[in-house]
């Protein structure tokens, strides 16, 4: 029955807002109300057959729930073959659901330590984005193509719409980051990388990224220094500490009506997801004793916070400053 109880919780919180656990358990199982209420409460035990039914309906693995409170682990993992995009697409679109559940939530909390800029700052910047899922295409793939040439196979509209969901979604949630000096150099480095191999065929291009850059950081401050993100005139706080010290591990904990979820970053945009309350606790508990180590930069930290940010925008600009001298058009697009 323990187990029954964990699995419901987890259940309620996958469920969209205006969904009732009560409503959904009825239908999926074909029982009343009533019946639905008293497997929920616990008076009744879910027969095997039930749980397996739920369980698909859910999307909970039955060894995350029997294992709930051992030490083995059950991670969610989704394989990206980025031959067929359509895989890219729906694992997208999944991420867009669950910060739009979270964002309509009356709970709700994200935390990250960044050692790469976090994804949702990307997406209000459609080729900066763009970029990065090309960069990880060229990384997992023997064949390479020019960056021109892989935007020109996206369902662009598509991934318009979702990424506009993700940002949307992201500015309603509460959220506290914990960053370091070298954030920022991985994406520094793809784009000295990939201009070094010509994989651009407008010499407008890399420009143009560092400008979405630029922006995207000028965002992230103005974040920062009012302690909120905003959208359509109603705020959420936003928090951004300093390491003095490289962080190393890439974790984000959402958290949503007490239910808590980890994911753990893996390539570039790809990661594994637990709900393990013992390993969700540890990992927040280390995050909220790396701040006590950091440096707030929010609010009151004008010097600190001018100093970190306007380094990052030189970094950006000296880059930019090197294409702009050296654009260079590939005589032979990759293909």
């Amino acid at each position: 029955m323990d187990v029954q109880k964990v699995f419901f919780e987890i259940a309620k919180s996958k469920l969209q807002p205006n969904y009732r656990l009560a409503d959904v358990v009825s239908e999926v199982l074909n029982v009343g109300s009533d019946s639905a209420y008293r497997r929920i409460r616990g008076e009744k035990e879910l027969s095997l057959n039930e749980l397996t039914v739920l369980s698909k309906r859910f999307d909970i693995s039955l060894d995350s729930i029997i294992n709930y409170e051992s030490s083995n682990i059950m991670f969610k993992y989704t394989p990206l073959d980025l031959n067929d995009m359509n895989n890219y697409y729906s694992y997208m679109d999944d991420l867009s659901n669950l910060f739009e559940t979270i964002s309509k939530s009356i709970e709700k909390e994200i935390y990250i330590t960044a050692l790469d800029i976090p994804v949702a700052h990307f997406m209000p910047f459609l080729d900066l984005t763009f970029f990065k899922i090309y960069t990880w295409y060229n990384s997992v793939n023997k064949l390479q193509i020019s960056y021109d040439r892989f935007i020109s196979q996206l369902d662009i509209p598509r991934l318009s719409a979702i990424y506009e969901k993700i940002g949307n979604a992201y500015l309603q949630i509460p959220s506290t980051e914990i960053w370091t000096i070298n954030t920022i150099e991985p994406l520094l480095r793809l784009l000295d990388y990939y201009s070094d191999l010509n994989c651009f065929e407008k010499k407008e291009t890399l420009p143009k990224l560092c400008h979405q850059a630029l922006q995207m950081i000028e965002n992230i401050e103005i974040y920062t220094l009012k302690e909120e993100k905003e959208y359509k005139g109603k705020p959420a706080f936003f928090r951004m500490y300093l390491s003095p010290v490289d962080i190393m591990n890439d974790f984000m904990v959402t958290k949503r009506n007490e239910i808590s979820v980890t994911s753990i970053k893996l390539y570039t945009i790809n990661g594994i997801f637990t709900s393990n309350k013992y390993f969700c606790s540890e990992v927040e508990k280390w995050m909220k004793d790396t701040m006590e180590k950091s440096v707030f930069l929010s609010g009151a930290s004008a010097r600190e916070r001018y100093k970190f940010f306007n380094g990052i925008k030189n970094k950006i600009n000296n880059l930019l400053e090197k294409f702009e001298k050296n654009a260079v058009i590939p005589t032979i697009p990759l293909s």
